[in-house]
């Protein structure tokens, strides 16, 4: 179909590409243990972090205000 991406170019991306590093480029992490990484939140205003990107999974997800998703 014109205009659509392909399912396997979607999945090629989301496997090559590094959520923490994409993530870097917008928030300051830090580690959290367990091999996730914290920051604050770039979706609302926040003085503690409750982002938090998992490099295994990759996947981000705030406590805060719920938003969460992967590197697309």
């Amino acid at each position: 179909m014109a205009g659509r991406i392909r399912d396997d170019d979607v999945a090629l991306v989301r496997e090559r590409a590094k959520i923490d590093d994409i993530v870097r480029e917008y928030v300051t992490l830090k580690a959290a243990g367990g091999g996730s990484l914290k920051g604050l939140c770039p979706f609302h205003d926040e003085r503690s972090p409750s982002f938090h990107v998992t490099p295994s999974r990759g996947m981000w997800y705030c406590f805060g205000c719920g938003e969460g998703g992967d590197v697309l």
